[in-house]
């Protein structure tokens, strides 16, 4: 018996020394399990917690203290850590210790110091062995970085929608692999849209293309993706109310790693207003040049009887040295206006890109020769010493001789008006290269320096040394520019500075072929055949009746009519040889009476010459197509008059 109690104890304390031993040992994996999960917890990547049920912290991770600047959280209540916490993360816990899981996206949260913070969280209840909810949970991360960035991003798309509007811009993006299009506002406003009226398309753009507009805008779009190089077009925006918008399009495409065009992108412009300014401003020019012409065609008016009357006069003879210095300055001012009516019409013909060049083969020095001519009365007039210098050597060029005289003509009367009397003029020219070099210098009163760039700008003036005008209009050095540019060459302006003269340096393009035959000058002065009988038709008394008595005194039979209807019938009774008929007359003008002349028998063999203001090329059309055998602008020059009286054959 006692063997078996004894028996009994040592069982007992052998179970009671196993039972302690397994304890300890399972304290000890207890203790090293709470180890592992308070480093996992305290070094987890993440913010995380773990709280018991009266929301005091028990674990957190170095980043949980880290992002909300805590020190020391373990013990401690999240209410007196967080003593603002709203109530919708009291509610939170709440209900996750009544098991439920929670989570946020973006949340914002207040921190300690007051800066907002944004959180992904999620909040879990945690279990007892038991299987009782022990408290709560919560992993989060801090997403404010991302939060600001696509704040930031959303605020600078609103900049740059803003800045779009304001400046009339829209942007495009087309996917190609997907068809895939983002319109910015602007764009579905620029195409008569409301925003979001339609998904945009390449449909919805290209249905608001003007119908005149959109095949070749189309065109342009494709052949840019296909070869993936820029788009550039400009086109009309045609919107269901009629209204028409001028849109502008820019855009580029890209390629992927294969060479494939993928994407293309760009901005539309609003160009309606530009394009209005330019119809404005072409609409400007061309009534400018209606008014140049008309204004060319009145001053020419009252200009042909002076002119004809001052040749009357020297043809009867002055009466006395006084008269003969009178007429002889009344002539220059007559052939300086006309000059200045001739550029006006030169400009505007240049400008609209009507004159055509009738180029020849000739030498340069011949040209030169001859405005050198023209120009000789202004020279002398001022009492000034002109030395010309020219090679032995031919300058063989290829130019229209009219056109290249008013050039060199143009220089040496600009350098002839600037320079006082006394001074010297020069122009010389020599090969340089496959150049030809003409300079035309003066001891004038010089250019301004800061007038040099713009001195052959249209209408361009300075004062000269004497601080007055300069005279003219601002035209002559333009038209240098102009028709010097159209002969392939180019011309420069040297200057010193105020009362040291000017040099302008012309360059041409030498030529190969030998010069033709005939020199550019004006027509051949003939001998007037007595008695031809001339008909003069033209609705001013004053011109009519001056250019008759002109006509006597180079010897012509002359009659005169102010009507077309009065003209052929004189023309039926008196069968003139020669036909001076003007062209704007009221009623039937010349285009009309020159047809019906040409229908009557004695109007048939006649010579037809439209005397007119009217100069342009539309002009002289026109003269062509009715009949005329030749074209005079007034006031007529004598020597081409004297020309036409003493020819025995029609004109051509």
């Amino acid at each position: 018996m006692y063997r078996a109690q004894q028996k009994i104890v040592g069982n007992e304390r052998r179970l009671r020394d196993q039972s302690s031993s397994e304890a300890a040992l399972s304290l000890q994996a207890l203790r090293e399990n709470e180890e592992r999960l308070r480093l996992f917890v305290e070094h987890a990547p993440a913010a995380v917690a773990m709280f018991d049920k009266d929301m005091r912290c028990l674990a957190a991770s170095r980043r949980w203290m880290d992002d909300y600047g805590l020190e020391g959280p373990i013990g401690r209540s999240q209410f007196d850590v967080f003593p603002k916490l709203p109530e919708r993360w009291k509610a939170v816990h709440r209900r996750v210790l009544a098991g439920v899981s929670l989570s946020a996206e973006d949340d914002r949260v207040e921190k300690l110091d007051g800066t907002a913070q944004y959180l992904r969280w999620e909040a879990l209840p945690w279990r007892t062995i038991r299987g009782e909810i022990g408290g709560v949970m919560i992993a989060a991360e801090d997403v404010t970085a991302r939060k600001q960035a696509e704040e930031a991003l959303r605020a600078s798309e609103h900049r740059l929608n803003l800045v779009l509007s304001a400046g009339r811009l829209a942007t495009w993006d087309l996917h190609l692999p997907t068809n895939e299009v983002v319109w910015s506002d602007e764009h579905f406003r620029m195409l008569g849209y409301e925003i979001g009226e339609v998904a945009p398309s390449y449909r919805a753009w290209a249905s608001r293309l003007q119908p005149e507009d959109r095949e070749g805008t189309e065109t342009l779009f494709a052949q840019a993706m296909k070869d993936g190089r820029e788009y550039h077009a400009e086109y009309r925006s045609l919107w269901p109310d009629g209204t028409v918008r001028w849109l502008e399009g820019r855009g580029s495409c890209y390629r992927d790693a294969q060479g494939n065009v993928t994407r293309c992108c760009g901005v539309t412009m609003d160009i309606t207003e530009r394009k209005r300014a330019e119809a404005a401003l072409k609409d400007a020019d061309r009534r400018k040049d209606e008014f140049l012409a008309t204004l060319a065609h009145e001053l020419r008016n009252p200009l042909a009887p002076i002119r004809s009357g001052l040749h009357v006069l020297r043809r009867a003879g002055a009466q006395g040295e006084k008269a003969e210095r009178v007429q002889a300055m009344m002539e220059r001012q007559v052939d300086h206006l006309i000059r200045l009516v001739d550029d006006l019409l030169e400009v505007s013909r240049i400008s609209r890109g009507k004159i055509v060049l009738l180029k020849e083969p000739m030498d340069l020095a011949t040209v030169i020769k001859h405005s050198v001519e023209m120009s000789r009365g202004l020279i002398d007039a001022g009492a000034l010493e002109l030395r010309l210098m020219l090679p032995e050597e031919p300058l063989p060029i290829e130019a229209d001789a009219v056109r290249l005289t008013q050039v060199f003509s143009n220089l040496l009367n600009n350098a002839a008006k600037f320079t006082n009397s006394g001074g010297r003029i020069e122009i010389a020219a020599e090969r340089a290269g496959g150049q030809a070099v003409v300079s035309v210098a003066d001891t004038g009163v010089g250019i301004a320096k800061d007038m040099l760039p713009r001195v052959f700008d249209l209408f361009a003036q300075a004062s000269n040394g004497r601080d007055r005008s300069s005279g003219g209009l601002g035209i002559g050095l333009s038209l240098v520019r102009s028709l010097v540019e159209l002969h392939g060459g180019a011309v420069e302006a040297h200057s010193e500075g105020a009362g040291r003269g000017s040099r302008f340096v012309v360059r041409l393009p030498l030529s190969s072929k030998i010069e033709a035959g005939a020199p550019p000058s004006k027509l051949l002065k003939c001998e007037a055949t007595a008695s031809r009988r001339v008909l003069v038709i033209d609705d001013t008394p004053d011109v009519a009746d001056s250019f008759a008595l002109l006509l006597e005194t180079l010897g012509a039979n002359v009659r005169v009519a102010h009507s077309g209807v009065e003209g052929l019938a004189t023309c039926a009774e008196f069968a003139p040889e020669l036909v001076f008929l003007d062209i704007g007359m009221p009623g039937m003008d010349g285009f009309e009476t020159a047809r019906r002349m040409r229908e009557l028998p004695a109007g048939q063999k006649a010579t037809l010459i439209a005397l007119t203001g009217w100069g342009e090329e539309g002009t002289r059309a026109r003269v062509k197509e009715a009949g005329f055998d030749g074209h005079l602008t007034k006031p007529a020059d004598v020597e081409e008059v004297e020309m036409l009286l003493g020819s025995t054959s029609r004109v051509s």
